[in-house]
């Protein structure tokens, strides 16, 4: 072959799309966020099996004064009536919408969540399946792509 040929038949390989991509490469990433989410998933299912969630009478204390759960309500009642009275008015919709966040967290603060007594294989087991899922899900997602 001459030289020309040489660098014409060069340039053809050049344009040709490369074959050495590794597509096990890609089912195996696929693969491993399947894995992941499954790992992560029944990990937290298990973790979710092993919390008690109760609820109690919340008390909030401003000053010397104790404020029962219950009586966290009346703003939002106050602001229903004023709203019904002159619904043009801004302020009433701020005491509702104020109320509203209030009751939620007072909702949320009287919640209180215990871990249940479990054996130590179960905790490992637990904790290491949602680490493991986690590992192989961030390791999928922000993996440098080319």
């Amino acid at each position: 072959m001459s030289k020309k040929d040489e660098s014409v038949s060069e340039e053809i390989n050049n344009l040709k799309p490369e074959t050495n991509v590794n597509k096990s490469s890609d089912s195996n990433e696929l693969l491993q966020f399947f894995i992941g989410i499954i790992l992560l998933g029944v990990g937290l299912f298990m973790l979710s099996k092993r919390v008690m969630v109760h609820s109690s009478w919340y008390v909030w204390r401003i000053g010397g004064f104790d404020l029962s759960s219950g009586t966290v309500t009346i703003p939002l009642i106050i602001g229903i009536i004023w709203y019904f009275f002159n619904n043009k008015s801004i302020i009433p919709k701020i005491i509702i919408t104020l109320s509203v966040i209030f009751i939620i967290v007072t909702i949320i603060m009287s919640v209180k969540i215990n871990f249940v007594t479990t054996s130590m294989f179960d905790y490992i087991l637990i904790f290491g399946m949602a680490a493991a899922g986690a590992g192989l899900l961030l390791k999928t997602l922000f993996k440098k792509r080319d």
